[in-house]
């Protein structure tokens, strides 16, 4: 029995030769928080848990400012745990992995509800105490102003940066890796949606000269596969 392998299926097998590494991404299309809860709580979500809801497109973490400033977080001390490994691998190779999440804010929900500011970040905590937060008056991933707030219009977006690009030094070894989210604002119905929170590897885009050199090298291949089946 014979095998022919596709361009395609050649093309794939490099692409995911770059893509390995630890990879934690929560979607919320379970429905519910996947173990998101209050602050500094332990592991598996303490007192507090939050809605997911279908809003936007998408289902999506409901989280409401209600003056904590760090509004939900998620802390795993297992070394199984998908976050655990991601966060443990980020902590060798900061400028190489990635803290992702997508936001989403509609301020017709609650008109008048919003406030003058509203301001959305991160922070990390780890087992030996250390804390740092992507917070500083020019590195806060998302700041709405009293005039958009007031619109009764849709703000989204996609926040995407290294570790190393968010300021964050994971110390290594660690016993517990706790990664959380910042609302910060002054409107009493302030609320954020948040879905695909994803801490990955940097996959870099293959380059144009990789593409040129191995397009032509795939084909070579199939055509001495073809070669040998048609002489069999």
């Amino acid at each position: 029995m014979h095998r022919v392998h596709s361009l395609s299926a050649l093309a794939s097998l490099l692409l995911a030769m770059q893509a390995s590494g630890a990879i934690v991404v929560y979607d919320f299309e379970s429905g519910d928080d996947q173990g998101f809860g209050h602050k500094f709580a332990d592991p598996g979500g303490g007192s507090e848990t939050f809605a997911a809801v279908s809003i936007g497109g998408s289902t999506r973490m409901e989280v409401l400012r209600n003056g904590d400033f760090q509004e939900a977080e998620r802390v795993t001390s297992d070394p199984g745990d998908l976050q655990y490994l991601a966060m443990d691998a980020a902590s060798n190779d900061e400028a190489g992995y990635l803290l992702t999440y997508d936001w989403y804010v509609d301020t017709s929900l609650s008109p008048g509800g919003y406030g003058t500011y509203l301001q959305i970040g991160t922070y990390v905590n780890t087992g030996n105490g250390y804390y740092a937060q992507d917070f500083p008056a020019a590195g806060k991933d998302v700041e709405l102003n009293g005039d958009q707030l007031a619109s009764g219009g849709v703000f989204s977006g996609t926040i995407s940066e290294t570790f190393s690009e968010k300021g964050l030094d994971l110390p290594t070894g660690q016993t517990f890796f706790r990664l959380g989210l910042i609302i910060n604002g002054d409107g009493p119905a302030a609320t954020v949606y948040f879905d695909n929170i994803t801490i990955q590897p940097v996959i870099p885009e293959p380059s144009a000269a990789f593409v040129v050199m191995t397009i032509p090298a795939l084909f070579l291949i199939m055509r001495r596969r073809a070669a040998r089946l048609t002489s069999e």
